[in-house]
């Protein structure tokens, strides 16, 4: 028999094996594209992700004798413990090969290891930090992922379920044909408005990167501050995303509405560049990053993939969905961006969701985030779900 074995990452050799396990799951699925190695590793690098300031983490790999065949994140993010009834942390980046037994052994060493910390709930699968990223577990299309979404097979739903997680969040991604998309109507009343109102549009400038991190933090905070577990974004984590994802950003993509120079809404889409990632197996280097760059010259046209919207509360009623609308769909944007896959949202935040049905889009993927309960005086109550919709031809 061979020994089975879950070993905590500390060093290259084990991280090449975390690495190792994912490839071990998809190494038959066509339509899988392998993460940036080096993204992944950053959520886990306390010098690159501020979440370590207010929490911590850990890295689990499950050997069958030598051969990588799952693996599974844990960690506790203080900041979102703040205020709430019971005491919760994470996981994350969870692959298994479809063995349950494999599955409940990584589950526990995740388990044990947050209940050590105090732990009575978790939340998974998550990111350690925002939720702009590898964010619930694919439930609906398993059609070819978006950069930084989550990615799975199928049978990794009953090994939640059987688990003990429950279904606790819906998240829903819309996309469409940017054709499709009523910019001439909605062009007429952002220029109504702002022909009445003291409204107008910034468009991201790097040069200007300091000014729009503080109202881009600003509007996110005020936009999401009430909903649970919220974790504040600074300036400084906005500055640092932003200049994080200098390589593929399109300024012409991103902007900040203000009313009476007040920072009221924002929208920031960029391109999805997992298309030029494809077949690397999550790694730049000298082999790579030409092909890389030879793939991102000769391409013209992307999806463009949401990183996020809001507008402030105290702003929603004063047109400003329309002018951050007229300014992302320029005519460059609609010829360069034939399909846009919106921010995802969550099932419940139905004001958003009445935004996104006035663009002529549809769901085109769902997730789910799930809880565990780990003490008896921990009650889960889930938000609401809907009933996933016929899924169209993928786009």
């Amino acid at each position: 028999m061979r020994k089975m074995d879950i070993i905590t990452v500390q060093d290259r050799k084990d991280w090449i094996l975390f690495h190792e396990a994912q490839q071990q799951v998809y190494r038959q699925d066509p339509t899988f594209i392998t993460p940036l190695r080096m993204e992944v590793e950053n959520v886990f690098n306390p010098q690159k992700n501020e979440a370590y300031s207010r929490g911590q983490a850990r890295c689990f790999v499950l050997l069958d004798g030598e051969r990588p065949v799952g693996r599974i994140a844990a960690f506790i993010d203080e900041n979102r413990n703040v205020g709430q009834p019971y005491r919760s942390g994470g996981i994350g980046y969870f692959e298994c090969i479809n063995n349950p037994a494999f599955a409940k052994m990584l589950f526990h060493t995740a388990e044990s290891f947050l209940k050590g910390l105090g732990v009575e709930l978790i939340d998974g699968p998550i990111n350690f930090g925002e939720r702009d990223k590898y964010w619930g577990l694919l439930v609906h299309n398993f059609s070819s992922p978006l950069y930084q979404e989550n990615y799975n097979p199928p049978y990794y739903e009953k090994l939640f379920l059987d688990n003990g997680f429950i279904p606790f969040e819906q998240i829903l991604t819309y996309a469409g044909d940017t054709a499709n998309i009523p910019v001439k109507r909605l062009a007429q009343i952002a220029q109504r408005l702002k022909s009445r109102h003291p409204l107008r549009v910034e468009p991201f400038d790097f040069r200007k990167l300091d000014t729009f991190a503080r109202d881009f933090a600003q509007v996110y905070n005020a936009a999401f501050g009430n909903y649970p577990h919220f974790n504040p974004v600074s300036p400084d984590h906005v500055r640092t995303m932003m200049q994080s994802a200098k390589s593929i950003l399109d300024p012409d993509m991103a902007c900040l509405a203000y009313y009476e120079d007040y920072p009221a809404g924002f929208v920031a889409l960029y391109p999805d560049i997992n298309p030029l990632i494809k077949g690397f197996g999550g790694k730049l280097n000298l082999f790579t990053i030409p092909q890389f760059m030879w793939r991102k010259k000769r391409t013209h046209e992307y999806n463009a993939k949401g990183m996020g919207f809001g507008i402030d509360p105290a702003h929603r009623s004063k047109g400003i969905f329309a002018l951050l609308i007229e300014y992302l769909c320029s005519e460059r944007n609609l010829k360069r961006y034939p399909t846009m896959f919106l921010a995802a949202i969550r099932t419940h935040n139905h004001e958003i969701r009445s935004i996104y049905d006035k663009l002529q889009v549809h769901i085109d993927r769902v997730h789910v985030a799930y809880r565990k309960p780990l003490a008896t005086r921990v009650k889960v109550s889930p938000f609401e779900f809907i009933d996933l919709p016929n899924h169209p031809e993928t786009v």
